[in-house]
């Protein structure tokens, strides 16, 4: 690369800006050095690191050297033997804490962890150095165990003499000869200021005088020895304190290998995190690199004039379909920034910084070649044209495929047809070399030259005729006019000195011009409506993204709802095929309980026959009752009316408003309507039919509870008696109040054992089932 054409893209003052960002001296002398990598991967690998620092100090905005030194010098004074003093000590113990810390945070970021993949910070230098050393640099005495004995020795000469020289200062025989009753020093030792006319009566060593000659600082002889001890214990500690530190200088001479590249692993993550918050003061982004000689940028920003403030982006497209751009326009309208904003650019990215642009395809460039700007030198004897032809020589000599060119009023400055053809020959030299070009020109005929060779493009800075200002966006396929005399006139040229200079031109160049006018008028109009229909077009397609948005949050509730509903009917289904299980198991168990109710009658029965058989018994002398006949029953007050009598035994009888089912040998013929009864044959009336018999069911629909109670109690005591284990009363639902009476006899009759509300199919709450 030349530094030459860096300078002139203004690469140091963006050194400038990053390296006050640095942290340390190490970091900052990187920052000040920095120069763009002709390699590919290199730049990839900076790009890399660059990414990593943003990420980094995302994560953790206070990530940095936090106390990190130079401590280069203090190095190669301890190589060459010498001792540090506390302070450099501290600095180096500093250091490696700091390197500790930051190695560990970079340690989940690739890029950066490599950066200190060999550094190893001798921690146990810096324990060593706190342990020695305090915070202020004061030699603690826990440095070694000689020196803590030392200065207890000293601390106890220390009182002595105080001890001693208190005593003296206060004796009334010395007190008058002493010019001020106090204690100094003088030397390093303990004198008293004598008048200089007692001189002769303090005996003792005379150390210094007073400018006035009027007070003389003596030693007295009764402090001497005092003064002797003290002079010794500050000696040795002294040494051990040198000791001490010669002996952490000398650890840190063999550690000076870690040391270095731990130094040397801190200067390039302290670049890379001041890139890292350079790009962030940028908002900038990471470019997309190439080695095709691709560049295009979007939304371009020069670096310096976003540290000034607003600044108006270009979009730029250079290599692909063209080589060479050709940027025309007006003057102060912006071409000459365009081209420091496409050099200075590519040298950043290639540099490892991100760029200000909203997105970015960048060539990593063998070299730059630059002439931007008048370098014309009187000491020199150059002249305009010469220093830009000096340039130009320099750049056709060296340039090849795969360098950048950037050319700034390109023959400007002699005859312009002279210049002219000068410009398209050195455009043709480049193109037929393959190097990327842009070049900035005011002559017609190199925008003619663009408009008819391959690879070749016009280019114009916008120029607002309605304001006669420029705009500073490029615009790429067009030629621009140079609007010289609409910038005159803004400026404040008379306006008959235009009009005569218009009548010099000629007629081509004033169709020309009108052309170049109109042109830009209606690629104005057409950016105007472009922008329109980009506008509508990012509407339309918010509003379907809100669409379609919509439509997916409906497609995920109606997919949750639906996952519910299934969850749900699955969770039903469940509950019903576990009730038909529990039914299932409730029929069996019936089934088995009917079975066992049924072999018990059998075996009643068969008990019963068996008795008849073998035990002769009189028949029962019966007497007739005949249907519809009042009939008393056992246990009912009221008397009722035999309504029929089944095969087995069962009679059902009405009494009143209760209808009864009772075993037929519970009935006895009511008085007839004259006082007299039918006539008895025996002393109990029966019914023909099985006095065992009991039914599984009791129905007491309609009765009062004092008669149903009665009727139960009966009941129930007939079931006990014939072995019958479940039955089921029938009590219907009505009010309840009959339900609510048998429930609470049921609770505490003793031949009860449970009772429940009967199943659905067996009446539900209009019956009650009771086991015995």
């Amino acid at each position: 690369m030349n530094e030459g054409a860096l300078a002139r893209l203004e690469l140091p003052a963006v050194r400038r800006l990053l390296a006050e960002r640095t942290a340390f001296a190490p970091g900052r002398e990187l920052a000040e050095a920095l120069f763009p990598t002709t390699d590919l991967r290199e730049a990839e690998r900076l790009q890399d690191e660059t990414a990593a620092g943003r990420d980094l100090l995302r994560q953790s905005p206070s990530s940095g050297l936090r106390g990190a030194r130079d401590i280069r010098d203090s190095l190669r004074r301890a190589k060459l033997g010498g001792a540090l003093d506390p302070v450099q000590l501290i600095a180096v113990a500093d250091t490696i804490r700091a390197a500790e810390h930051l190695f560990a945070e970079v340690r989940p970021y690739p890029p950066l962890a490599a950066r200190a993949r060999f550094a190893r910070p001798p921690t146990d230098v810096a324990a060593a150095i706190e342990n020695a050393i305090g915070a202020t640099g004061e030699i603690l005495d826990r440095a070694s165990g000689r020196l803590g004995s030392l200065r207890a020795n000293l601390r106890a000469a220390q009182a002595r003499l105080q001890q001693r020289l208190d005593g003296l200062v206060r004796s009334p025989e010395l007190l008058r000869l002493l010019q001020d009753p106090i204690v100094t020093q003088r030397g390093g030792r303990y004198v008293v200021p004598v008048k200089a006319e007692h001189r002769a009566a303090v005996k003792g060593i005379v150390h210094d005088q007073s400018a006035s000659g009027q007070t003389v600082f003596i030693e007295p002889l009764e402090i001497m020895e005092a003064n002797n001890a003290l002079r010794e214990a500050e000696l040795a500690e002294r040494i051990e304190v040198e000791r001490i530190l010669d002996e952490l200088s000398r650890r840190i001479e063999k550690s000076s290998e870690d040391l270095d590249v731990t130094t040397t692993a801190l200067a390039a993550l302290d670049l890379i995190l001041a890139k890292a918050l350079y790009a962030d003061s940028l908002q900038a982004t990471r470019p997309e690199l190439n080695a095709e000689g691709i560049l295009d940028l979007v939304d371009a920003r020069h670096p310096l004039l976003v540290e000034q403030g607003s600044v108006v982006g270009v979009d730029v497209r250079l290599g692909g379909e063209f080589r060479v751009l050709v940027v025309t326009g007006p003057n102060t309208g912006g071409k000459t920034v365009t081209l420091k904003t496409i050099g200075l650019l590519t040298a950043m990215a290639s540099c490892g910084l991100a760029l200000p642009a909203d997105r970015g395809r960048v060539p990593v460039v063998r070299r730059i070649f630059a002439d931007i700007g008048d370098e014309q030198s009187i000491a020199q004897s150059l002249s305009t044209f010469s220093s830009h032809l000096r340039n130009v020589v320099a750049t056709l000599a060296d340039a090849e495929r795969g360098d950048l060119a950037l050319l700034d009023e390109v023959g400007a400055g002699t005859d312009p047809d002279e210049g002219a053809a000068l410009a398209m020959a050195v455009l043709e030299t480049l193109l037929e070399r393959g190097v990327l070009v842009a070049a900035t020109t005011h002559y017609p005929e190199l925008k003619a030259f663009a408009l008819n060779t391959p690879g070749v493009r016009n280019a114009s800075m916008e120029f607002d005729s309605n304001t006669l200002r420029p705009t500073f966006r490029l615009h790429i396929g067009l030629p621009g006019a140079s609007n010289a005399f609409a910038i005159a006139e803004r400026l404040g040229l008379d306006k008959s000195v235009l009009a005569r200079a218009d009548t010099h031109l000629s007629e081509l160049h004033r169709s020309l011009e009108r052309t170049l006018l109109e042109a830009e008028r209606q690629r104005t109009e057409l950016s105007s409506a472009l922008e329109e229909a980009r506008v509508s077009a990012a509407d339309a397609a918010d509003a379907t993204t809100g669409a379609q948005r919509e439509a997916d949050r409906v497609r995920d509730e109606a997919q949750r709802a639906l996952r519910r509903a299934r969850a749900e009917a699955d969770e039903l289904l469940l509950q019903a095929r576990r009730a038909l299980r529990q039914a299932e198991d409730a029929r069996d168990r019936a089934a088995k309980r009917n079975l066992v109710d049924d072999a018990r009658a059998a075996l009643a029965e068969a008990e019963t026959a068996r008795a008849a058989a073998s035990t002769p018994t009189v028949a029962p002398v019966t007497v007739p009752i005949a249907i519809g006949s009042p009939v008393n029953v056992e246990g009912v007050a009221e008397p009722g009316t035999l309504l029929a009598v089944d095969d087995r035994g069962m009679a059902d009888v009405a009494a009143g408003a209760l209808r009864l089912r009772v075993p037929a040998t519970q009935l006895r013929p009511a008085p007839g309507a004259g006082g007299q009864s039918p006539p008895i044959r025996s002393n109990r009336p029966v019914i023909q039919g099985s006095a065992s018999s009991v039914p599984l069911q009791l129905d007491i629909r309609g009765a009062r509870p004092e008669e149903a109670l009665e009727v139960l109690d009966r009941y129930l005591n007939d079931a006990a008696v014939a072995g019958v284990g479940r039955l089921r009363i029938i009590h219907g639902k009505g009010t309840g109040a009959l339900r609510t009476a048998i429930r609470a006899a049921l609770t505490n009759h003793p031949l009860v054992r449970t009772y429940e509300a009967a199943g659905a199919s067996e009446g539900g709450d209009g019956a009650t089932i009771v086991t015995l």
